[in-house]
C-alpha cells in the first residue's frame, strides 16, 4: 500500500509539472545552443617525440601527428578541453577531437614570438607584435587579424567558450562554434578600464561603455554608460 501511494504521488507530480510547463504556441521559443557549452574535461593528450608531435584522443584512441623541422624549437604546449595547442618558434599548431590533422598558422619572418597565449575549453588566442590569432575549438579552425602600425594588445582574457583582446582602438573576440575574429571599434577618447572572461561571456569596461561578447553568437554588444 505504501509503495502504491508513492507511485501515485510521483504520477501526480509529473502531471502537475507538465501542466505548469505547458507552452502556448504564441509564446517565444527560447534559443538554446545546439551543443553543450559547459566546461569539459581534457579530451586530448600531447606526446612530444624527437621530431614529431602526437595528439591522442582520450575517447577514440585516434592519433594525429605532425613533424617538426630539425631547427624548429617547441616553446609551449598545453591541452584544455577540446584543444591541443603547441607553439614553436615558427608556427602555432592546434588540433581537436575528430580532426584528421594539425591545423597550423606560420609566423612571419620578423614577427615576434607569442607575447600572450590563452586557451579555454573550446577557444584559444595567441598574440604577437603583428597579429592576433584566434582558434575556434569546435571545428579546429584558425582565424587572424593583423595589428595596425603602433597598435598593441593591452588586455587579453579567455573563458570556457570565448577569448577576447583589446588595443587602444578596438576589441577582438573569438567564440566557440562561430568561426572568425569579431571586432568592434573604440572611440578616440575611449579607454579600456577592465576586462573579464568567464564561461561563454566576456565583458570589457571602458570609461564610456560596457562591451559584451558571448558564445555562440560571436557578436559585440555595447551599453552606453555616460548617461547613467
Amino acid at each position: 500500500m505504501k509503495r502504491f501511494a508513492v507511485v501515485v504521488a510521483l504520477l501526480a507530480s509529473a502531471v502537475f509539472a507538465t501542466a505548469a510547463g505547458a507552452r502556448r504556441f504564441s509564446d517565444p521559443v527560447p534559443i538554446v545552443p545546439f551543443f553543450d557549452l559547459g566546461p569539459i574535461e581534457d579530451q586530448l593528450e600531447i606526446l612530444i617525440r624527437e621530431r614529431e608531435i602526437l595528439a591522442v584522443d582520450a575517447w577514440t584512441h585516434a592519433v594525429v601527428s605532425v613533424e617538426i623541422d630539425r631547427n624548429e624549437d617547441i616553446l609551449w604546449s598545453g591541452v584544455r578541453g577540446r584543444i591541443a595547442l603547441v607553439i614553436t618558434d615558427r608556427r602555432a599548431l592546434a588540433t581537436v577531437p575528430g580532426a584528421s590533422m594539425w591545423a597550423e598558422r606560420g609566423f612571419e619572418l620578423r614577427e615576434s614570438q607569442p607575447e600572450r597565449v590563452l586557451i579555454g575549453d573550446r577557444v584559444a588566442m595567441i598574440v604577437t607584435d603583428r597579429r592576433v590569432y584566434g582558434l575556434e575549438g569546435v571545428t579546429g579552425t584558425w582565424s587572424e587579424a593583423g595589428l595596425r602600425p603602433r597598435e598593441e594588445v593591452l588586455y587579453a582574457a579567455a573563458g570556457t567558450n570565448v577569448a577576447v583582446a583589446a588595443t587602444r582602438t578596438r576589441v577582438l573576440g573569438v567564440a566557440a562554434a562561430r568561426g572568425g575574429l569579431f571586432e568592434a571599434d573604440l572611440s578616440i577618447r575611449e579607454d579600456v578600464q577592465s576586462m573579464r572572461a568567464h564561461g561563454s561571456l566576456a565583458n570589457v569596461m571602458t570609461n564610456q561603455r560596457l562591451l559584451t561578447f558571448r558564445a555562440p553568437d560571436g557578436a559585440w554588444q555595447a551599453t552606453d554608460l555616460t548617461f547613467r
